[in-house]
């Protein structure tokens, strides 16, 4: 067991009633600090919002956990009982359908023989009414769960109205520049002031999904390492001889370079520093792997998939040494033409570039009235701003609702198809009241109306969806242009999954702040997604489906980095400017219980960039100027 050293290492100096009660704990589940201190962070996010170390929070931290526990010894329970399965049998004549799915829905399929009269009679007072049955049905049948129906293991929400501090500013990026007053007067509409480019290859992203060639997606994990190491080589001027295979004998420091992997396999296990590997590539070092001694480094930060290169020696050939960390490459920051910002300026005349920014999910678990997207649409009609960015889900996969079928359907307007109309009833019918601003809707893949069930991810279908025209969609990861600004988005929660998988040594030369130290691993990589695997479902809540093969479509185009870089998350809402990018998490719309979070940013037109470089009226287009958007952006992050 461990003792309170342990604790305090881990929850920092508490009050003894609360050190008591966390002692209490590790003896009542037979765990160690470390195990509990995942179970806190795992309900902190699960309350989604920042939670206090006291007495009234560790009480209900303690019902948490205990019926977390409950849970899953029910589950093994019923494991460790489950008869064993019997042949198979031919069935009775009269027995009704063949597969029982319509379990007597309708006088024409009886039961067959009193004892399965008894026997439903006897399950009908304690199973979830209905719950059988719709599982059997295809999913959104019109025969759903009657009045009165909770969807089982639903969090029990605070209602939208009661929710916390609406409208609160939790914080501020450059609060020296001044909010506009909305809508702008004399603007006539986004159309007039927006001139927007996709900077993507989209047919690329209508792929066959999970339609994987192990070859494909072994050349595109080596072509990483492989480019990496020319990057570095460039950014160090380090001569080729220096560059060696990290898994042969090295008895002088030598240049080294490969993927971080890891041999956990448990994977409720967190990986450490004992288990990372050096994988090289084939042609670097025949794909081999090589265990890692990190004992002479004051600091370091890993992750696995994370491509790196070291000063280090091999004495044996079977422990890699490292000595130090060479730093990566620097990529090319975005830039335009003067005469390019110029026009910029004279289509923001009327005042600065506004932008809405949410993710979803739109609701609580417990329903699906999607009052937090009903309010942010309210915000957006009263003030127009130039354009929304929308990421997904929009109709969860991972909704308890959803997943049974829990919902209604109007079978007058019934299109045969039960989720897109679904979409077009909630979704839709929001999107069209906004006219006078840019949609732009990126999916995610829990999207249940998105065809592309994997990362990358194609666009959605705009006809099925009754999607008008001013709403743009894009695919996911996506880099846009407005106007001159870069904007790279995506719906897949990297932040989260990398804070998962993340092994580091606090010491010199180590970002201190969370997200600014995982917001670089995105920048720095010039990768939407550098995790790899992505986590199980066991570990975030849900699978990330990612195609390998079709992993190049998720990296930075060209390697620029955009302005803004907007990466939702389950990790609270923040905003920062990171290697000179404007990050954005809005963190979600709503989370499992109550509503959430989004951002608004306003952007002054690069009139001082222009002012400050002396630029002449008609100016020659042999050079470029930074666009230097973190001076000239104010960011805010709002509870709706």
């Amino acid at each position: 067991m461990s003792s309170p050293e342990d604790l305090a290492d881990k929850f920092g100096e508490l009050p003894d009633e609360v050190m008591a009660e966390l002692q209490n704990m590790l003896r009542l589940y037979n765990i160690d600090a470390e195990e509990l201190f995942f179970k806190w962070e795992g309900y902190c996010l699960k309350m989604g919002e920042d939670i206090k170390l006291n007495m009234k929070n560790i009480t209900a931290f303690k019902d948490d956990a205990r019926e977390q526990f409950e849970i899953e010894m029910r589950a093994k329970s019923k494991t460790a009982h489950a008869p064993a399965a019997r042949g198979v049998q031919r069935a009775a004549k009269n027995a009704g359908d063949v597969f029982n799915m319509l379990d007597g829905l309708t006088p024409a399929t009886p039961r067959s023989g009193p004892s399965a009269a008894k026997k439903k009679f006897e399950k009908a007072g304690y199973e979830t009414p209905l719950a059988e049955r719709t599982s059997k049905l295809a999913v959104g049948s019109p025969v759903g769960p009657g009045a009165g129906f909770r969807t089982p293991g639903a969090i029990a929400s605070i209602p939208f109205s009661d929710r916390p501090d609406p409208g609160r500013v939790m914080e501020v990026l450059n609060p020296k520049i001044e909010m506009p007053q909305l809508p702008l007067p004399g603007s006539d509409g986004y159309q007039s002031r927006l001139k927007y480019t996709t900077i993507i290859e989209a047919p690329k992203f209508q792929y066959k999904p999970m339609y994987q060639k192990l070859n494909e997606g072994s050349l595109f994990l080596d072509d990483r390492i492989e480019e990496y190491a020319v990057a570095v080589q460039e950014e160090h001027n380090i001569p080729d001889d220096d560059f060696c295979n990290p898994c042969s004998q090295l008895p002088e420091e030598v240049v080294v370079v490969g993927r971080i992997v890891t041999d956990v396999m448990d994977s409720q296990k967190r990986t450490n520093e004992a288990s990372l590997l050096l994988e090289a590539s084939r042609a670097f070092g025949a794909g081999k792997r090589v265990r890692l001694d990190l004992s002479a480094l004051k600091g370091y930060a890993f992750y696995p998939g994370m491509i790196v290169a070291f000063k280090a020696t091999n004495p044996t050939g079977d422990k890699l040494i490292v000595k130090s960390i060479l730093s990566p490459p620097r990529y090319f920051e975005a830039s335009s033409f003067p005469s390019d910002l110029e026009e910029e300026v004279q289509k923001l005349a009327a005042g600065n570039l506004n932008v809405f920014i949410a993710a979803g999910p739109y609701t609580t678990d417990d329903n699906l009235d999607f009052e937090g997207l009903k309010e942010l649409v309210d915000k957006i009609v009263e003030t127009e701003p130039d354009a929304v960015f929308l990421s997904g889900p929009f109709i969860d996969t991972e909704h308890p609702k959803v997943k049974l079928g829990d919902f209604p359907v109007d079978m007058d307007n019934f299109s045969g198809y039960v989720l897109e109309d679904l979409f077009k009833q909630k979704i839709t019918s929001q999107l069209n009241r906004i006219t006078k601003s840019m949609v732009l809707l990126v999916p995610s893949t829990r999207d249940a109306v998105s065809k592309h069930v994997s990362f990358p991810q194609d666009r959605f279908p705009r006809k099925i969806l009754g999607l008008q025209m001013n709403v743009q969609l894009l695919t996911n990861p996506c880099m846009v242009a407005l106007n001159e600004l870069l904007f790279g988005i995506s719906s897949a929660d990297i932040l989260f999954h990398l804070n998962m998988q993340e092994v580091k040594a606090t010491g010199k030369g180590i970002e201190m702040n969370t997200f600014h130290r995982l917001a670089n691993y995105v920048i720095s990589s010039s990768h939407f997604y550098p995790l790899f695997p992505a986590p199980e479902a066991s570990q975030v809540g849900y699978t990330t489906p990612i195609d390998l093969q079709w992993m190049r479509l998720a990296g930075f185009v060209n390697s620029i980095k955009p302005d803004v870089l907007i990466l939702p998350s389950n990790l609270p809402g923040t905003v920062k400017v990171v290697s000179g990018v404007v990050t954005v998490n809005p963190g979600f719309l709503s989370t499992k219980r109550t509503a959430g979070t989004y951002a608004f940013m306003t952007i002054q037109p690069p009139t001082k960039v222009l002012e400050e470089e002396n630029i002449v009226p008609a100016p020659d287009k042999e050079f470029t100027l930074k666009r230097r958007v973190y001076n000239r952006a104010r960011v805010e992050i709002r509870r709706i």
